[in-house]
Order: C-alpha cells, then sequence, then structure tokens
C-alpha cells in the first residue's frame, strides 16, 4: 500500500523538477546579431527584442510572437487530429 504513495512523492519531485527546467528554459536569452541585425530569443523560441541598424523593431516582434503562436497551435492540433488522444494509448501501456 505504501509503495502506491511512495510512487506519488517522486513523481511529484519528477513534476517539481520538470517545472524547474521549463522555468529556466524560458528565462534563458539567446542573443545573435550578423550584419546589422540582432535578435533576442528565449530558449522557448519566444522573440524578445529585434533590432535592425540599431533601430528597436519590437512592434514586430509582438507579430512575429503570435505568428509562431498560431503556428505551435496549428501544430498541435494537426498531431492531435492525427495521431488521436495519446493520453488514451500512454494510459494503456504496462507499467
Amino acid at each position: 500500500m505504501f509503495d502506491k504513495f511512495k510512487q506519488f512523492g517522486s513523481q511529484g519531485a519528477a513534476v517539481a523538477k520538470l517545472a524547474m527546467l521549463q522555468r529556466k528554459i524560458m528565462n534563458h536569452k539567446i542573443e545573435y546579431e550578423n550584419d546589422g541585425v540582432k535578435a533576442v530569443v528565449t530558449g522557448d523560441g519566444k522573440l524578445k527584442d529585434l533590432f535592425i541598424d540599431g533601430v528597436n523593431m519590437n512592434k514586430a516582434v509582438k507579430v512575429v510572437n503570435e505568428a509562431i503562436t498560431r503556428a505551435q497551435k496549428y501544430a498541435a492540433e494537426e498531431m492531435k487530429d492525427s495521431m488521436g488522444d495519446l493520453s488514451k494509448v500512454l494510459g494503456n501501456l504496462p507499467k
């Protein structure tokens, strides 16, 4: 009986560790500059800053991020439609 509680505890720790890792990735910023264009992107793929020849293009940043979000939603829907509900498949796997 207590083995089930142990398993829940280890799963809780894994979930907490995953959440910490996700925050770390989201907060990490990568900068790249080439030929007068500088982009700052977070580890989760969101554009934070864009400069072209020293001019801040943050108005464009909002548009680019919205396009990325819409593309991700589209991909998720396509995967869901093509593969069905993975939680049902994964829930039936032997433990």
